[in-house]
Parts: structure tokens; C-alpha cells; sequence
């Protein structure tokens, strides 16, 4: 076993001072392997997602909470769950589902200010924020407070509602979950001027924009819910699944796991080759070390999540 193993991983007279592992042979038959592997693990996945699939723990009320923590820190007021909202966001993600798109406007040109007006929610300032992908409720919110414009609209001292959609479903051929938060205020805030916002996740939309007429103000008639943080809502947008293998987690540890098995080799092969002084035409290890490395990193700390 450790004469195999030293064949393997170790350069030497038998395996032409090179380790077998690193091998053209040895790293097609790995690629192949890994195809195979991914297309039997992708049947299983569609066949028996309770097994084999992504565990998702996103809800509306977790994004409520972490969102109002934040702007309690920053010194702001608290949003209210708005029922109004809530289900303009809820048709606006059925639409993307639907129409097969991710963006603010549809392609027939329909605005996400649309949504909120079918609901009879009279606002006098509106944005959106959109996200999928994300498998916590921490990351979604974490995205978007990364993102300026998105993190403008979770500052935004003019809103005072907010409604949640969380859905599952397929888009563009991809089982995804999508996030759709739709902020509004039907009250002008007393203590600022905010300048136009120049992005369309941060933008505010005056109900008379068409005429520039100002127009009485109508309290909107939504329930709204108390004391946000607290959490008095059950989870009625919520996506949460617990299959019991994370597909997701575990390509990503296999990846890391492989390359870094490759980098290990590699650095191996760098400190024996140098210390025997041994000449060599192939490509130079130390640069295959540090492209290896970064990719390690990449993976690690990439979310494979996206915001609109």
C-alpha cells in the first residue's frame, strides 16, 4: 500500500519522476470519472430530490428580521410586514416563473411597480430588490447589503412597509428560489430629502410621475404586522428542505477536496524534483500551485447566488 501510494503521489525512477497522479493519463481518466459522476448524481437529484438535492432555509420573516436588526443598528425605523406588498411580490415572482425571465422589468416591459398598484397599495415611494439562488435567508440579506444599490434600498429612511415572495421553481431550465422584496411607503418621511436614486433596485416612483401632479395621499388598508423582529408571522413565504444529502455542499467539498489533493501532489513533486535536482521539460509546478490555490479560494468563498 505505501509503495502504491508513493507511485501515486511521489516522483520517482518508476513513474519517470513525475507523480502518476499528475499524469495526462491519470487526469483524463479523473475528468471522465467526475463527468460520469455528475451525470448519475443529476438523475438521482431529479429522480429523488429528498435524497439527493439542494436544503434551502429562506422565509420572509427571517429576511424581516435580519433586515429591521440592520436598520435598528444604522439608527433607522422599523419596516412593516405589508400584506399588500407581499403579494405583489408574490406576482411578481410568478411572473418571472412564468415568462421565464430575472429582472426588474419583464420583456413586454411591464414595471415591478405594476404589481404593487394591482394590489391597491397607494405608495407614494416603491423599490425592489431581487435575489435567487441563495439557500439562507443570512446570505440573501448579506448580498444585497454588500451591493450599494441593493443596500440603499434596505437603508432607505423613505420606506416604512416591505413584502416578501419566496418561491421555488424552475428557471431557464434551472430548479432555482427566488426572493422578491418589495418596499413602499404611503407617507412622505418628515425628516429627509432623499436625492433620486439613480439604479432601478434603489429607485422611487411618485404615484402622479405621469403628470407631475400631486395627488392626496391614501392610507393603505394592508394588516400590518407588529413588532417585525419578534416574528408574530408564521412563515408563510418560506422555502426549507433538508434532503438528506446537500447536493451543493458536497460538489463544492469534492472540488475542494480534489484540488486540493492536486496541490498537495504538486507541491510534493516541486520539493523532490528540486531537491534532486532532477530536469524536466514540462510546464513549471509553481505555476500550476498558486492558479490551483486561487481556485481553491475562489471556490470557498464563492455564493452561488445572484441579486438583481
Amino acid at each position: 500500500m505505501k509503495e502504491f501510494l508513493v507511485h501515486i503521489f511521489v516522483p520517482h525512477q518508476k513513474n519517470n519522476h513525475r507523480a502518476k497522479l499528475l499524469h495526462n493519463s491519470s487526469i483524463f481518466f479523473l475528468i471522465v470519472f467526475l463527468l460520469a459522476a455528475n451525470f448519475f448524481f443529476g438523475i438521482l437529484k431529479k429522480q429523488n430530490p429528498d435524497i439527493l438535492g439542494v436544503s434551502y432555509s429562506v422565509s420572509d420573516v427571517d429576511i424581516l428580521s435580519l433586515t429591521n436588526q440592520i436598520r435598528q443598528e444604522n439608527g433607522l425605523s422599523l419596516l412593516n410586514l405589508n400584506n399588500e406588498l407581499s403579494q405583489a411580490a408574490e406576482e411578481k415572482a410568478k411572473d418571472m416563473f412564468s415568462k421565464n425571465y430575472w429582472a426588474h422589468f419583464a420583456p413586454d416591459g411591464t414595471s415591478p411597480w405594476y404589481f404593487i398598484k394591482n394590489t391597491n397599495y397607494n405608495y407614494i415611494y416603491a423599490g425592489e430588490n431581487l435575489a435567487k439562488g441563495f439557500t439562507s435567508s443570512q446570505d440573501v440579506v448579506n448580498a444585497w447589503m454588500n451591493s450599494p444599490s441593493h443596500k440603499e434600498n434596505m437603508l432607505s429612511g423613505k420606506y416604512k412597509d416591505v413584502g416578501f415572495a419566496v418561491l421555488r421553481g424552475n428557471l431557464s431550465g434551472e430548479d432555482t428560489v427566488l426572493v422578491v422584496e418589495m418596499f413602499g411607503s404611503t407617507e412622505t418621511p418628515a425628516f429627509a430629502q432623499v436625492q433620486q436614486p439613480k439604479n432601478i433596485e434603489s429607485y422611487t416612483s411618485k404615484t402622479t410621475a405621469d403628470n407631475n401632479q400631486k395627488v392626496p395621499v391614501q392610507k393603505s388598508t394592508a394588516k400590518k404586522i407588529q413588532n417585525p423582529i419578534l416574528g408574530e408571522n408564521s412563515n408563510k413565504n418560506a422555502v426549507f428542505t433538508e434532503p438528506l444529502i446537500d447536493s451543493l455542499a458536497t460538489s463544492k467539498n469534492l472540488i475542494i477536496f480534489v484540488f486540493s489533493v492536486f496541490l498537495l501532489t504538486l507541491l510534493v513533486d516541486l520539493i523532490v524534483i528540486e531537491r534532486k535536482k532532477i530536469p524536466r521539460l514540462v510546464g513549471h509546478n509553481l505555476d500550476h500551485i498558486m492558479l490551483i490555490f486561487l481556485f481553491i479560494l475562489f471556490v470557498i468563498f464563492e455564493n452561488y447566488g445572484m441579486i438583481f
